[in-house]
């Protein structure tokens, strides 16, 4: 853990030392990558292919939350603890959604501004995730939900929001990152034709990276490009995106191959998995 990680923990001790269970839990996250950046990105990654597995725009061909059904904008927060739990490797719980050590903890997910804390989550380890696909956006703390930081009033289920002044006492793991960009959802109604009115896959995805070129490209944004079931097939040579675009100096590189991969890191990118492609020119 670095020198800066170290010294925002001091601090917070010592500004809450009941909360000192927290801190094996934020060490957990914390020294589970390489850098903070790599930890935002397996995070906001997370939450990218959560949101657009419930967008489900390969078969429904929307592109936004807004589009969603309110049922659906609440299995958001299911989607969001299944792929978290098995991102990191975790078992549920015994009483809560996952165990880190011997701890129960819960996982609570919004798309809103404030999370809402059903009375079985009271006096216990809470991760906080909070996503704005408009900004692109997204925040990662820790808090103990006790009384003390949550409103007094609740809805109809029985559960309540997090005070103003209890924001004050979460442990941030990323208080400001940066959620992978719903492409489409910021796209020019003349860039999204461009993209997505070619009827053959390989076109499409061609255009696709020709327009993102040195920007990480999710495997499940290909697939809503590609549109059809052998989507890979449509990125690789023989007639595929790569050809297309090596006729134009640019090349499809692939989290998932050795040498690819030892590429894009070279080139600065970070928290590259084999969820991710980038197109760049070709060296």
């Amino acid at each position: 853990m670095n020198l800066k990680r170290n010294s925002y923990l001091e601090a917070y001790l010592n500004a809450y030392p009941e909360n000192e269970q927290l801190i094996s839990v934020f060490k957990f996250f914390s020294e589970y990558a390489d850098s903070d950046s790599d930890l935002e990105a397996i995070v906001g990654g997370i939450l990218r292919n959560s949101l657009d597995e419930v967008i489900d725009m390969p078969r429904t061909n929307r592109y936004s939350i807004e589009e969603l059904e309110k049922t659906e904008k609440t299995y958001i927060g299911t989607k969001v603890e299944i792929v978290f739990r098995d991102t990191f490797g975790l078992e549920k719980g015994r009483k809560l959604d996952l165990l880190i050590g011997e701890k129960d903890v819960d996982v609570k997910n919004t798309i809103g501004s404030n999370w809402t804390i059903p009375s079985e989550a009271v006096d216990e380890i809470c991760i906080l995730l909070l996503s704005n696909d408009r900004k692109s956006s997204f925040q990662f703390g820790l808090l103990i939900c006790r009384d003390r930081v949550l409103n007094k009033g609740k809805n109809r289920d029985g559960k309540r929001t997090i005070s103003k002044e209890g924001k004050n006492e979460i442990l941030w793991l990323v208080k400001d990152g940066q959620l992978p960009r719903n492409f489409f959802l910021h796209l020019g109604d003349d860039d999204r034709r461009e993209i997505l009115e070619p009827k053959g896959g390989s076109t499409r995805l061609a255009n696709l990276f020709r327009r993102f070129q040195n920007e990480l490209i999710g495997r499940r944004l290909v697939e809503c490009v590609a549109q059809q079931k052998d989507y890979m097939k449509r990125i690789r040579g023989n007639g595929g995106a790569r050809d297309i675009l090596a006729l134009e100096g640019l090349t499809v590189l692939w989290g998932g191959n050795r040498e690819d991969k030892a590429k894009l890191e070279k080139l600065g990118f970070t928290g590259v998995t084999t969820e991710h492609f980038v197109c760049v020119p070709e060296s």
